[in-house]
């Protein structure tokens, strides 16, 4: 990486094998000694993270969350504004549904894990369809994408969040 130190170093697992608090202390030894800025965690709940933050500081915390996946904002939210932690969720765009182009004629081929998220079953597509609808109406009057419209209603709504989609598309 040609560098001295990370940035934010993420345990993107949790082991639970592994006490959190033992983690956290070893994450501290890590900034201590300048190897690490900063650390976070993936996928977790306010008590874990709790007892982390204890320890040593999370910097941030990487979870699921879009227009369709708001399990976060009962408690994560409010815990990482109270103690300066950053969210950064993954699949903004709800693996591409928010976007509008999958539809219930989408085929998801080989590695594309798409293929098993249940909100991309044909009946939540079409279930769903009244989100894509309503996000159509703003993106055209924004002249943006619904992706786009997405990503800004996220970036609005709190100001602690670095969204990261993805993409299939080398283009995008």
């Amino acid at each position: 990486l040609r560098t001295d130190y990370i940035d934010l170093y993420y345990l993107h697992r949790v082991n639970e094998a592994i006490a959190i608090e033992d983690v956290a202390r070893i994450m501290g030894k890590f900034i201590d000694e300048g190897l690490i800025k900063g650390w976070g965690l993936s996928q977790v709940d306010v008590d874990l993270l709790d007892r982390a933050h204890r320890i040593t500081p999370v910097t941030a915390v990487q979870n699921i969350y879009s227009m369709m996946e708001r399990g976060c904002e009962e408690k994560i939210f409010p815990y990482c504004l109270e103690n300066n932690i950053g969210v950064v969720p993954f699949s903004p765009i709800a693996s591409g549904f928010l976007s509008g182009k999958v539809t219930t004629e989408t085929k998801f081929e080989g590695d594309d894990v798409r293929k098993w998220v249940p909100q991309l079953a044909k009946e939540n597509i079409v279930a769903n369809q009244p989100i894509i609808d309503l996000l159509n109406t703003y993106a055209q009057k924004k002249q943006a994408t619904n992706a786009q419209i997405s990503l800004a209603w996220m970036l609005h709504k709190y100001p602690n969040v670095v969204p990261i989609p993805g993409s299939k598309n080398k283009g995008r």
